[in-house]
């Protein structure tokens, strides 16, 4: 009897030990041993413990093992009534090439303790074709069918084509109108001659000056004169390549000794104008107001009998 006593006692001890190693348990299941390519199914790692035990997991990533791919996961824990809780790890898987995959032994570690999980096994097949069956006969490539036109597009197109040519075409007659408009405008367009005046229509038109300014009634009786007998030396160097500028009066008139034969009156003329200018320069005379207009006309009238062409200035010498 005491024999028996030990025995007993034994196995309980063993059995005290085993359960404290064994904190806890971890099974794998995968709910189905053969698939075709591409369909999927679940492996399940469940893990029975103590709510408060950290159980250290495999970590995957993409695949389980080589050839199985992981699409989603999840992770469920279920209370027990012994105060223990059940913890899944729930993988759906898949995988695309036809084989007999194996699936390792896994390892879970807590408290220094590591329980593998059970090795499972997936197998792969092909999709089965029948080849008898008409609906699945095997056929020559179809031909490559031409899409319906679309009218509605294609007419769209037309028009927007049709549109722009019109608009550019527009721009180039308009274009082509302006240039030839401006070309027509520059031919017909005649330059205007340059005016030259003569010599004389340059000394009438100074003297005409002159007479209106009248500023000699404001007392200016040498700039007055002077006025005039410059207008008679630019007209008589112009008229006949004589220096005057440089010359007294006296010297002018003798300079001019060859026209006396064309122009008889002209000298006489000339010198009376030249005498009362230098008189009035000089402070020699006085002149009163008639000696003011006969000096002016007698100036227009050795110009009008001296020119080239012999139009008078009657209107001058009658405004005077």
């Amino acid at each position: 009897m005491k024999s028996k006593g030990y025995i007993t006692l034994i196995i309980l001890s063993l059995i005290s030990i085993r359960v404290s190693a064994q904190s806890f348990q971890v099974d794998a299941q995968i709910d189905s041993t053969i698939i075709y390519i591409g369909q999927q199914c679940n492996i399940t790692f469940s893990i029975s413990q103590k709510p408060d035990l950290k159980v250290i997991t495999p970590v995957f990533k993409d695949t389980i093992t080589k050839g199985i791919e992981i699409i989603g996961s999840s992770i469920d824990t279920i209370v027990s009534k012994d105060g223990y809780i059940t913890v899944r790890h729930n993988y759906l898987i898949t995988s695309f090439d036809s084989a007999l995959y194996y699936i390792p032994e896994f390892p879970f570690v807590a408290n220094g303790d590591t329980i593998y999980s059970y090795s499972l096994s997936l197998k792969v097949l092909t999709v089965p074709i029948d080849t008898t069956s008409q609906e699945i006969a095997i056929a020559d490539i179809k031909p490559i069918v031409d899409a319906p036109i679309d009218w509605r597009s294609v007419i769209v197109k037309i028009l927007i084509v049709v549109l722009t040519a019109a608009i550019l075409l527009v721009i180039y007659i308009l274009v082509k109108r302006y240039i030839k408009k401006k070309k027509l405008q520059t031919q017909t367009i005649e330059k205007r001659p340059e005016v030259v005046k003569t010599c004389d229509e340059i000394a009438l038109e100074k003297l005409e000056i002159i007479r209106r300014e009248k500023i000699w009634q404001a007392g200016k009786l040498k700039e007055y004169y002077t006025d005039v007998t410059d207008v008679l030396r630019e007209y008589i160097e112009a008229r006949f390549g004589v220096v005057t500028f440089e010359r007294t009066s006296s010297e002018i008139v003798d300079s001019l000794s060859f026209i006396q034969k064309t122009y008889p009156n002209a000298l006489n003329l000339l010198s009376r104008i030249f005498d009362t200018s230098d008189m009035v320069k000089f402070a020699k005379l006085v002149p009163d107001f008639n000696m003011h207009t006969d000096t002016l006309k007698n100036a227009v009238e050795f110009v009008d009998i001296t020119k080239e062409n012999q139009t008078t200035s009657e209107q001058l010498n009658t405004t005077i």
